[in-house]
């Protein structure tokens, strides 16, 4: 009886021990399982995040691609439109400057002419040169118009030796008897330029010798060598001081 007690008591501890180890067991087991798993799923998570960083970075490469290639289409369409701009505004302000010196020169040339033109003692050659290259033939009647600055016709209508010697007025009217008597006569011209005008009667002809007839033909000869000169086409040999075609322009 004593050993079969003892037999059921040794059995009755052995079962509880099995269950215990087999609790631990499995612990263990879902504790190894569990890490694993976290650790996969940590790789998964590490694997996803890297791969999602790599397409936010090549995006935004693109990106940044994309605006630096729009930035560099801007920048040249900018350049490009500065350029035009600037040339726009060297084209404008040379032909502005050319514009201003091509006036003053024509002013100038105006000047000179007009100064030249009322000299008394040039009118005085001026008047003998042009009757004798237009002097009247037969009817026909000629009229020398001088500048009203000088003469009126009160003042053709004296005698010379009312007018002082040396003038003009003393010119004219001493020519006067002959002229008038082969047909030219003296009248005033009351437009205020100066110089002097021929005019044939009978043919309605009329010949002017004034400032604004003489600058405008010396413009006509003078102004495209000026202009040249502004443009660089000619330059001026120092030594010779005659113009000269500038080199490699045609």
């Amino acid at each position: 009886m004593a050993q079969e007690y003892a037999t059921q008591s040794a059995g009755g501890n052995t079962a509880p021990a099995v269950e215990s180890a087999g609790v631990e067991n499995l612990i263990g087991r879902l504790r190894d399982e569990g890490v694993t798993q976290g650790r996969v799923q940590a790789e998964a998570l590490v694997t996803a995040a890297q791969q999602q960083a790599a397409e936010i970075v090549a995006n935004a490469q693109r990106e940044a691609e994309t605006i630096l290639a729009r930035a560099t289409a801007e920048a040249g369409k900018l350049k490009a439109a500065g350029e035009d701009a600037i040339r726009l505004a060297m084209r404008d302000t040379i032909l502005a400057l050319e514009g201003d010196l091509l006036k003053g020169f024509m002013d100038r040339l105006h000047r000179l002419v007009k100064g030249v033109l009322a000299d008394p003692a040039f009118l005085q050659r001026l008047i003998l040169e042009v009757a004798g290259r237009v002097a009247p033939t037969g009817e026909q009647r000629a009229q020398v118009l001088l500048p009203a600055e000088f003469v009126s016709m009160e003042d053709l209508q004296s005698k010379p030796e009312e007018a002082t010697p040396g003038t003009l007025m003393h010119f004219v009217l001493s020519l006067g008897g002959g002229m008038l008597r082969e047909g030219m006569q003296f009248g005033v011209s009351e437009d205020g330029e100066a110089g002097i005008r021929v005019r044939l009667v009978d043919e309605d002809v009329q010949i002017d010798v004034t400032e604004s007839a003489i600058t405008q033909l010396l413009l006509r000869h003078m102004l495209p060598r000026f202009r040249a000169l502004l443009r660089g086409a000619v330059v001026v040999n120092q030594g010779q001081g005659q113009p000269t075609a500038a080199a490699g322009r045609t």
